[in-house]
C-alpha cells in the first residue's frame, strides 16, 4: 500500500514538473549507422549473399552461353576479352565499386532484412546451390539436364516462379552488360565487323542477344534450383519482391554496371597497347604473350604459336602440319591489288550468276577466318588464294548495261540545273549530246549514283565491295565546267 502511494507521488511530481514519464532517450529515433558500422554490415551482407563473387558468376554465365552472336564475338574472343579485363582491373577494385554503390544508397533497415534472409536456412541453401551450379565440373550434368527439359518440361507454375526470380535478380541485364563489354574490347580484332560503326552495332547486338541470353539464364536457374520445392521458390520470390529485396537487386545491378564501366575504361587502355604492339611487328610481343591464351596470341599476328604443343592425343609429334606452315603468309593481303567490285555489279552477280555469287561469299567468309587460314598447309593456302583471285577476276569481267554517262569523269560536263515542281534535273553534255540526269541515276565509270543535286554541283556516291566483303564508299563532286574533286574513300 505504501509503495502504491509512493508511486502516485512520484508520478504527480513528474507531471507537475513537466518531465516525460519515459526517459528521453527512449523516444529519440535511433541514430544512423556511422561509416564503420555501415561497412561492417555491408561486409556481412556481401559475404552472406555471395555478392563478392558476382563477377565470377557472370563470367560463368557467358561461358555457358557460348557464342550467342557469331558476328559480335568470333570463337575464342570471349575468353580473350575476359583476360584483358582481368589484366586491367583487379577483383578488389571491382568489389570496391560495388560496395560504393551500396554506401551511396545505404538503407540500414534493408541491410538488416537482407542479412536476415541470407542467414536463414533457405537463404543459405539457395546460395549454396547457386555456387555449385557455377562449378565447371558440373557443366556436363547441366547439358544433360537441359536436354531432358525438352522431353520433360517443368510445370507452368515452376516456369512462372523461375521467370519471376530472373526478373527480380536482373541476371540477364548484368550478363548483357558484361557481354557487350567483351564485344567492345574485341571489336578491333574482329574481321567480321570491319567498316561498321561500333555504337550502332552495339545497339543492334544489345537487342539481338536479350532474348537468347534470357533463355540461357532461365535454363541455368532451372538447373541451379532443380532440388528446390515450388514452395521454397515462392519464398525466395517473396523476398526478392519485398522492399529490401528490390533495393538489394537494384543496388547490386547499379554497382555491377558501374564496375563494368570502370573495368572497361581501364581495359580499353590495355586494348590500345595491344594494338600498338601488334602494329609494331614485334618481334617479342610481351603484352600479347602475357594476356592472350596459347594458340590465340600468334593467330593475331599471323605466326604459329611456339607455345602450342606439337604432340597430339596419341603422343605423336605432328610435324607434318607444322613443317608445312608458312610464317610469312599475308592472310589475304595478297589480294589487295585487285580493284574492289562495284556494288551494282555485285548485286547483278547475286541476281543472275548464283554459282559465282556463292563462290564469292564462300571465299569472303574463309578469308576472314584467320584461324582457319593459319591451320592450312602452305600448298592449301596458296591454292586458296589463287582460287579466290580467279573468282574475283571472273567477277570483274561482268558488265552492266552501260549508258553514255558511264564514262570517265573528265569526259562529263555539267552545263545546267533545271528545277521543276517536284524534282531537280542536272544537264550533262557528252560530246555534242545533252542528257538529263536525276537523283539516283548512274554516272561515271564505276556505276556511281547521283545522291544529291545542288545549285552549283552534284554529289555522286560510288560503292564497292572488296575481297574481304567490306563495303567501301567513295564520293565524287561534279561542278560546273567540268571541275571535279574527290573527297576520298571511307568505310561504311
Amino acid at each position: 500500500m505504501r509503495i502504491r502511494c509512493f508511486m502516485k507521488i512520484i508520478l504527480f511530481l513528474w507531471i507537475a514538473l513537466g518531465v516525460p514519464f519515459f526517459q528521453a532517450s527512449a523516444l529519440t529515433p535511433p541514430l544512423q549507422d556511422d561509416l564503420h558500422s555501415s561497412n561492417q554490415k555491408l561486409y556481412t551482407l556481401f559475404r552472406l549473399s555471395g555478392l563478392e563473387g558476382v563477377l565470377d558468376n557472370m563470367e560463368s554465365v557467358l561461358e555457358i552461353s557460348g557464342n550467342i552472336n557469331a558476328d559480335a564475338l568470333a570463337p575464342g574472343q570471349g575468353a580473350f576479352a575476359k583476360r584483358i579485363m582481368r589484366h586491367a582491373y583487379s577483383h578488389e577494385k571491382f568489389y570496391g565499386v560495388q560496395k560504393q554503390s551500396f554506401l551511396e544508397d545505404y538503407k540500414s533497415q534493408y541491410v538488416i532484412s537482407a542479412v536476415q534472409w541470407y542467414r536463414s536456412s533457405l537463404g543459405k541453401k539457395i546460395l549454396r546451390l547457386e555456387n555449385e551450379s557455377n562449378n565447371p565440373d558440373l557443366r556436363p550434368e547441366m547439358d544433360l539436364f537441359v536436354e531432358d527439359l525438352l522431353n520433360s518440361p517443368p510445370s507452368e507454375e515452376r516456369i512462372f516462379l523461375i521467370e519471376k526470380i530472373e526478373r527480380s535478380l536482373r541476371v540477364t541485364e548484368a550478363g548483357k552488360s558484361l557481354y557487350l563489354g567483351y564485344v567492345k574490347l574485341m571489336y578491333p580484332f574482329n574481321k567480321n565487323n570491319q567498316g561498321k560503326r561500333l555504337g550502332k552495332m552495339l545497339r543492334i547486338w544489345g537487342e539481338s542477344i536479350t532474348e537468347p541470353m534470357r533463355e540461357i539464364v532461365l535454363r541455368g536457374l532451372l538447373f541451379s534450383y532443380r532440388n528446390l520445392r515450388d514452395r521454397e521458390l515462392e519464398k525466395y520470390a517473396e523476398f526478392l519482391n519485398s522492399k529490401a529485396g528490390r533495393w538489394f537487386s537494384q543496388t547490386s545491378l547499379k554497382g555491377f554496371g558501374k564496375g563494368i564501366k570502370k573495368n572497361l575504361f581501364m581495359a580499353e587502355k590495355v586494348q590500345d597497347d595491344l594494338i600498338k604492339e601488334i602494329d609494331s611487328g614485334g618481334p617479342e610481343f610481351p603484352l600479347l604473350q602475357e594476356i592472350a591464351q596459347p594458340g590465340q596470341r600468334y593467330m593475331l599476328i599471323g605466326r604459329r604459336d611456339p607455345f602450342q604443343p606439337l604432340v597430339n592425343k596419341e603422343g605423336l609429334v605432328a610435324l607434318s602440319k607444322v613443317s608445312l606452315k608458312n610464317t610469312t603468309r599475308s592472310f589475304g593481303d595478297e589480294l589487295k591489288s585487285i580493284p574492289p567490285l562495284a556494288l551494282s555489279v555485285y548485286d547483278k552477280i547475286e541476281d543472275q550468276y548464283p554459282k559465282l555469287y556463292r563462290e564469292l561469299r564462300r571465299f569472303e567468309r574463309l578469308i576472314n577466318n584467320r584461324e582457319e587460314l593459319e591451320a592450312m598447309a602452305d600448298d592449301e593456302y596458296s591454292n586458296t588464294i589463287n582460287s579466290y583471285r580467279d573468282v574475283l577476276e571472273r567477277a570483274a569481267d561482268i558488265r552492266m548495261d552501260e549508258s553514255p554517262l558511264q564514262i570517265e569523269y573528265d569526259s562529263l560536263r555539267m552545263t545546267g540545273i533545271i528545277r521543276k515542281k517536284t524534282e531537280v534535273v542536272a544537264i550533262f553534255e557528252v560530246g555534242s549530246t545533252g542528257y538529263a540526269v536525276r537523283q539516283g541515276d548512274l554516272v561515271g565509270p564505276f556505276y556511281g549514283y547521283v545522291d544529291e543535286i545542288q545549285d552549283e554541283q552534284i554529289i555522286v556516291v560510288e560503292k564497292f565491295r572488296n575481297y574481304l566483303g567490306t563495303i567501301l564508299t567513295n564520293q565524287k563532286v561534279i561542278e560546273f565546267f567540268q571541275s571535279i574533286t574527290s573527297e576520298g574513300d571511307t568505310n561504311s
